[in-house]
């Protein structure tokens, strides 16, 4: 049992960073990982209070990550239809809010939303530790994820066990 449980981890590891090599520095790249990760989240975390089909993501200060999720917002995502938006005026129609690093809002709209049912995601350094739910960090040249499942819960979100088994834990 464990050793499939390292498969599937190990599957779920590959599909998540977009079946590429390691990833470089460079920002193109960094922005196609990200994007990767976040269209998958769509498969792997469960909103419970979903109203309808369409699961809107929202990108604040990462226009390369819009782009590339604009391309994949055709895919399925476990019967959701995604919607992408650049910048937001509401933050709580998101069901996924990413905001760059370098976002003047990022503390501003972490606090706004805090405790909804929306996965906060960020690569700022220590975003997860200081409350966000997931943060990307780069160790090696790649991206990788640390998760706070405090956070998850308060945002009364499910993040699939594979999931949480290939990031991180922080709290």
């Amino acid at each position: 049992m464990a050793g499939r449980l390292a498969g599937l981890g190990l599957c779920l590891w590959v599909l998540l960073s977009g079946l590429g090599p390691a990833v470089a520095a460079d920002d193109v790249l960094n922005a196609k990982t990200k994007a990767n990760y976040l269209f998958n989240f769509t498969k792997f975390v469960e909103w419970p209070a979903l109203m309808n089909d369409t699961l809107h993501v929202c990108i604040v200060g990462a226009e390369p990550i819009v782009n590339v999720l604009s391309d994949l917002a055709s895919r399925d995502t476990k019967g959701h239809l995604l919607q992408i938006w650049s910048g937001i005026d509401d933050p709580q129609v998101c069901q996924i809010l990413y905001i760059d690093h370098e976002a003047p809002e990022l503390h501003a709209l972490t606090q706004q939303v805090r405790g909804n049912q929306i996965l906060t995601v960020s690569d700022a350094e220590g975003f997860a530790g200081r409350g966000g739910c997931i943060g990307f960090y780069s160790e090696n040249g790649q991206i990788k994820l640390e998760i706070n499942p405090d956070a998850v819960r308060r945002a009364q979100l499910k993040v699939n066990a594979l999931l949480m088994e290939i990031a991180r834990i922080v709290r």
